[in-house]
């Protein structure tokens, strides 16, 4: 399954996490370990233009709200 917007295509982005640990020498920088941050991804059902079926799509929160906020209607 895919974590991606299908209107914009936005994806993960890769972050660090900072471990700020106070214990031990500063002689090294604080560690840094990587991971993935994934967009907050709703599923909508869609009507096509010349369809009678129902498809569902993931769209990204920014999509969503700019979706609902010209109420364009999607179902």
């Amino acid at each position: 399954m895919s974590r991606v917007c299908d209107i914009c295509n936005k994806g993960f982005l890769t972050v660090t996490n900072i471990s700020h640990k106070h214990s031990g020498s500063w002689a090294k920088k604080a560690p840094k370990t990587k991971r993935k941050s994934y967009p907050n991804l709703r599923m909508l059902k869609v009507m096509p233009d010349n369809s009678s079926n129902l498809m569902k799509i993931k769209v990204c929160m920014r999509c969503y709200r700019t979706i609902r906020g010209k109420s364009i209607k999607l179902n």
